[in-house]
């Protein structure tokens, strides 16, 4: 029995991550239902490279969509691939899609989901909240919005981030990413001229421009066909566009800048992403007990509850380590190891506990008891150079991060 574990649903739809969504329609295309099980663990420790989707096929673990791929095709002899019947030429295509695809799609998602406060604060993160448990809701979801603010960096919109604001700019920005372009066209050209220049107009185009110059090729490679490539049969480059195209599409956020590009000028392709998506995921129904209530529930699939207990305690207790400061750096994940068999090279993971555990947990130990008894930093380590807080001054539990928005929550005085 195959067991593919997920980020769990959000936005009405089967997962909140892309490539979970992927791996979610492609097995549900070839693999029987009695076949393999759907399990939202949302834990990424379970997966040999620290992403979902994760497969368990036995007693081994494949960490990513692609990886999943191969593994599925490799071990039903390509009874388990979409893309068997294809040439070179289709093989070529399927893989510069699929470079262009996650190249240009994920930020996209980064930029409407994580980056923009307002849809971060209104839409995803109550989304997290109902795929996990406290207190790991106040450690992924900053996580995951502090990696996707960092791949999205080099397109210099952190205006989105009304994080980053104080005072009266925080006021202006607030509607920067909902600005409507079509008022603009009822001004003078002077009065236009002016506009545009301003942060929150210019921020307006170039996310249109980003999200015309994803759309655009795709709707091209589409051209009125059920499917991307020659329209009569489904590949993995349809799963892979679904993942992206229905984050884009799908969740209900106040600032709907992408859904609003895709419903505006590329009628065709969410045609396309609305019947595939019902086809791999469902019948299309409200949630109301979710937010971003309409869209897919997944109930065809074959899910299964995931375990909890001491796997959350292990998530919850690696994430407070590794969001502390110095202690972080010197904890790390479980190292691979590419494991080698008759048949298949697999990744592994290889259990090592280092000597100096011991002693760095009995520092971290006592560390957190001045923490939770004072609520502040000891004063020895109030000298050192904290990089985090911009300026000189003393320490605060809040500096701590994610760690620090715990211990908070339960730390208590005399």
């Amino acid at each position: 029995m195959l067991q593919l574990h997920v980020w769990g649903p959000g936005f009405g739809l089967p997962s909140i991550d892309p490539q979970c969504l992927a791996a979610i329609a492609y097995l549900s295309q070839l693999v029987s239902k009695n076949e393999w099980e759907l399990v939202a663990s949302s834990d990424l420790t379970l997966s040999p490279t620290r992403e979902l989707p994760a497969l368990r096929d036995g007693s081994i673990w494949i960490g990513g969509f692609q990886n999943i791929l191969h593994h599925l095709q490799r071990k039903s002899g390509g009874l388990w691939d979409l893309d068997h019947d294809c040439n070179d030429r289709d093989e070529a295509d399927i893989f510069a899609y699929t470079s262009f695809i996650e190249a240009h799609g994920q930020p996209l998602i980064d930029l409407s989901l994580y980056v923009s406060s307002e849809n971060y604060y209104a839409s995803t993160r109550p989304a997290y909240s109902h795929l996990l448990r406290w207190p790991l809701t106040w450690l992924l979801p900053p996580k995951r919005r502090a990696a996707a603010k960092a791949r999205t960096d080099h397109l210099n919109l952190s205006s989105l981030d009304l994080d980053t604001w104080n005072g009266e700019e925080a006021n202006e920005a607030q509607f920067a990413a909902g600005t409507e372009i079509p008022k603009l066209a009822r001004l003078t050209q002077q009065r236009v001229s002016s506009l545009v220049k301003q942060p929150q107009h210019a921020t307006r185009f170039r996310l249109n421009s980003l999200a015309e110059a994803f759309l655009e090729p795709l709707a091209q490679l589409l051209q009125g066909q059920r499917y991307l490539l020659h329209g009569d049969q489904m590949r993995s480059l349809d799963c892979l566009a679904l993942g992206y195209l229905s984050l884009a599409l799908f969740p209900e956020v106040p600032q709907s800048w992408l859904s609003q590009s895709m419903k505006s000028s590329y009628q065709p392709l969410c045609h396309y992403v609305e019947t595939l998506a019902q086809d791999c995921f469902g019948d299309i129904l409200p949630t109301k007990d979710r937010p971003g209530s309409k869209g897919m529930t997944g109930r065809t699939l074959p899910w299964k509850d995931p375990r909890t207990g001491n796997i959350e305690v292990s998530i919850r207790i690696r994430s407070s380590l590794e969001s502390l400061p110095y202690v972080g750096a010197l904890y790390h994940p479980t190292p691979l190891q590419q494991s080698t068999t008759t048949t298949h090279n697999h990744l592994s993971r290889i259990p090592v506990l280092p000597t100096m555990f011991v002693g760095l947990a009995a520092s971290v130990t006592a560390l957190a008891s001045y923490v939770l008894y004072t609520g502040e930093i000891p004063p020895l380590l109030h000298h050192l150079n904290w990089p985090w807080l911009g300026r000189q001054r003393s320490p605060r539990l809040v500096d701590l991060g994610e760690a620090g928005a715990m211990l908070g929550a339960v730390r208590f005085r005399p």
